[in-house]
């Protein structure tokens, strides 16, 4: 299923999510694959993971959002500005949008003080409410903690399924999009989708992998940039960045479509980003 063959119904909105990496390694040459993958979206609103603030001179000055904002002619809606573990970089999730939303909140989901390794990022919920015909669409989208920090991923776990049951009551339609880097298998998945009566689009044993991209370029990163383990050169990618959805059964507000992205668009062995993205159309089927 391609983005071009599954629109929307009239009146619906067409949103997606994506880690983009940041502004780790090779940007300049990421950054026109990155514009091309949106192009060929052309989604109403995206949900930016890694999104960072300018921190080399070639930047000139242009935060992640700014510089996607600038290329892709959607607007910066909000953006989570928020310190990371190494001094002078910060780094958080950011929405774009044509179609603006009628309110964004923000929800912090763990901070320092209370765990003691929290890993790079502090994880933030970002949610967005939309109007579609009268019924209340809520997307919430979030970068949880990586998998070997326990505590981190419990404790952000734990407060993410709290302020999803409070948007449940008010939504129509509840989204939960992102890189929650859990696997399908995982026990935190299965208890965040089971609090909040979440169910994976599509599901979880159809869903396709969403990282890495490609081992080379993930290797070739790693090494470069010292900045983690390489992974085995045939290790399968892996589901991590999940489409969770809970409709409420008396509303007619649905996805109608969904699929992922990311890897139209290449330069050599590089891809826009590590991960794939999700896109998802809802319309009052």
């Amino acid at each position: 299923m391609t983005p071009q063959s599954a629109r929307g119904a009239p009146g619906g909105l067409r949103i997606a999510c994506w880690n983009i990496w940041g502004f780790s390694w090779e940007w300049p040459r990421r950054r026109p694959l990155i514009a091309a993958e949106l192009a060929d979206l052309e989604a109403d609103a995206v949900f930016l993971h890694e999104a960072r603030a300018a921190r080399q001179p070639w930047e000139t000055g242009q935060s992640t959002p700014a510089q996607v904002s600038a290329d892709s002619g959607m607007a910066l809606v909000d953006w989570i500005d928020a310190p990371t573990s190494i001094p002078g970089t910060r780094m958080g999730p950011a929405l774009l949008a044509r179609e603006r939303p009628a309110e964004t909140s923000r929800s912090q989901l763990a901070d320092r003080d209370t765990v003691a390794d929290l890993g790079y990022h502090e994880p933030w919920l970002l949610t967005a409410r939309w109007n579609i015909q009268g019924f209340g669409l809520v997307v919430a989208s979030t970068h949880l903690p990586v998998s070997g920090l326990t505590q981190a991923l419990k404790a952000s776990a734990n407060k993410l399924t709290k302020v999803l049951q409070t948007l449940a009551e008010d939504a129509d339609l509840l989204v939960l999009v992102g890189d929650l880097n859990l696997t399908p298998q995982s026990s935190g998945l299965y208890r965040v989708m089971q609090a909040v009566s979440l169910e994976s689009v599509p599901p979880l044993d159809r869903a396709p992998p969403t990282f890495p991209t490609s081992n080379v370029m993930f290797n070739r990163q790693a090494v470069e940039d010292r900045s983690g383990d390489p992974i085995h050169p045939q290790a399968p990618p892996t589901r991590i960045d999940h489409l969770l959805v809970r409709s409420n059964p008396e509303a007619p507000l649905k996805p109608v479509a969904h699929g992922r992205f990311g890897t139209t668009h290449r330069d050599g062995d590089l891809y826009a980003s590590d991960h794939w993205g999700l896109w998802f159309d809802v319309a009052v089927s």
